[in-house]
Protein backbone atom coordinates (compact mmCIF):
# COMPACT_ATOMS: atom_id res chain seq x y z
CA UNK A 1 0.00 0.00 0.00
CA UNK A 2 1.65 3.49 -0.53
CA UNK A 3 1.30 6.47 1.06
CA UNK A 4 -0.91 8.26 -1.08
CA UNK A 5 -3.53 5.63 -0.89
CA UNK A 6 -3.14 5.55 3.38
CA UNK A 7 -3.50 9.23 3.21
CA UNK A 8 -6.55 9.06 1.20
CA UNK A 9 -8.63 6.63 3.40
CA UNK A 10 -6.90 8.78 6.72
CA UNK A 11 -9.37 11.54 5.31
CA UNK A 12 -11.99 9.18 4.81
CA UNK A 13 -12.09 8.65 7.96
CA UNK A 14 -12.09 11.69 9.49
CA UNK A 15 -14.46 12.46 7.29
CA UNK A 16 -16.89 9.79 8.45
CA UNK A 17 -16.14 10.33 12.40
CA UNK A 18 -17.45 14.29 11.71
CA UNK A 19 -20.05 13.01 10.22
CA UNK A 20 -21.16 10.24 12.99
CA UNK A 21 -19.69 13.26 15.64
CA UNK A 22 -22.71 15.71 14.07
CA UNK A 23 -25.18 12.99 14.51
CA UNK A 24 -24.50 12.40 18.16
CA UNK A 25 -24.44 15.98 18.63
CA UNK A 26 -27.97 16.42 17.07
CA UNK A 27 -29.45 12.92 19.37
CA UNK A 28 -31.69 13.78 22.07
CA UNK A 29 -32.12 11.73 25.14
CA UNK A 30 -35.61 12.11 27.36
CA UNK A 31 -34.81 10.71 31.24
CA UNK A 32 -37.25 10.88 34.26
CA UNK A 33 -36.65 10.14 37.62
CA UNK A 34 -39.42 9.97 40.56
CA UNK A 35 -41.76 7.55 38.72
CA UNK A 36 -42.30 10.86 35.80
CA UNK A 37 -42.01 13.63 38.63
CA UNK A 38 -39.29 15.27 36.53
CA UNK A 39 -37.97 14.52 33.04
CA UNK A 40 -35.06 15.89 31.64
CA UNK A 41 -33.92 16.28 28.08
CA UNK A 42 -30.10 16.53 27.12
CA UNK A 43 -28.86 16.52 23.74
CA UNK A 44 -25.13 15.01 22.34
CA UNK A 45 -23.70 17.89 23.19
CA UNK A 46 -24.10 17.03 27.01
CA UNK A 47 -26.46 20.21 27.08
CA UNK A 48 -29.22 20.64 29.08
CA UNK A 49 -32.19 21.33 26.63
CA UNK A 50 -35.72 21.38 29.35
CA UNK A 51 -36.81 20.07 32.49
CA UNK A 52 -40.04 19.30 33.98
CA UNK A 53 -41.35 19.35 37.11
CA UNK A 54 -44.86 17.62 38.14
CA UNK A 55 -46.82 19.90 40.53
CA UNK A 56 -47.34 16.61 42.84
CA UNK A 57 -43.12 16.91 43.18
CA UNK A 58 -43.16 20.41 44.62
CA UNK A 59 -43.53 20.03 48.25
CA UNK A 60 -42.30 23.55 50.09
CA UNK A 61 -41.77 21.58 53.35
CA UNK A 62 -39.43 18.70 51.32
CA UNK A 63 -37.04 20.49 48.86
CA UNK A 64 -34.34 18.00 49.48
CA UNK A 65 -36.47 15.35 47.61
CA UNK A 66 -36.82 17.54 44.77
CA UNK A 67 -33.30 18.22 44.76
CA UNK A 68 -32.44 14.74 44.52
CA UNK A 69 -35.25 13.87 41.89
CA UNK A 70 -33.56 16.41 39.45
CA UNK A 71 -29.81 15.80 39.98
CA UNK A 72 -30.90 12.09 39.52
CA UNK A 73 -32.52 12.69 36.04
CA UNK A 74 -29.83 15.06 34.61
CA UNK A 75 -27.24 13.19 35.86
CA UNK A 76 -28.59 9.91 34.02
CA UNK A 77 -29.75 11.56 31.04
CA UNK A 78 -25.99 12.36 30.28
CA UNK A 79 -24.76 8.90 30.85
CA UNK A 80 -27.41 7.93 28.51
Amino acid sequence: MNINNMMKQAQQMQAKMASLQNELAEREVEFSAGGGAVVVKVNGKQELLSIKISKDAVDPNDVETLETLVFTAVNSAMKE
